[in-house]
């Protein structure tokens, strides 16, 4: 081989390394980086309500304890809260975990184009929304119990 032909692969192999990822438009990679920052948006006001969540579910294990000998319905409906708090919780953890292995970086990778990004993004936007709904709700069923029980 030549030192001519040698230096024309060598010349076009680096140039083809640095010509960066065409796969998108500068438009698109800001479409998608908004997209998934107003997920993740959606993530940051919901992640807090964990600790509470965590706080209600241990309030109603005590006093679903507490009536257990009870001749009244409090047990099984705190019983019927606490699973659904933990199922909550369970999905945004699960959310979370694939988020985490499925960053923005990774899905741009995956994906053929962008609007299967978009279409990544936007189902991932709804499940957080669904998760946050299912947090809140449960929320507000355990605080609505704890509050019955305690006589307010």
């Amino acid at each position: 081989m030549s030192v001519r032909s040698f230096l024309f692969i060598f010349v076009l192999a680096l140039f083809m390394g640095c010509r960066g990822d065409a796969k998108f438009s500068s438009e698109e990679l800001e479409a998608q980086q908004s997209a998934w920052a107003n997920m993740m948006k959606g993530h940051d006001v919901v992640m807090p309500l964990r600790n509470d969540l965590y706080q209600t579910s241990k309030e109603l294990e005590e006093l679903a304890q507490d009536a257990m000998v009870e001749a009244n319905d409090f047990h099984p409906r705190a019983q019927e809260a606490i699973a659904a708090i933990i199922a909550a919780d369970d999905g945004m953890m699960e959310w979370m975990g694939h988020i985490k292995e499925n960053p923005l970086d990774s899905v741009r990778q995956k994906q053929i184009d962008h609007a299967a990004v978009m279409a990544f993004i936007d189902k991932e936007t709804v499940a957080i929304e669904s998760v946050a709904d299912a947090m809140q709700q449960s929320l507000e069923k355990g605080k609505a119990l704890i509050m019955e029980r305690n006589g307010q």
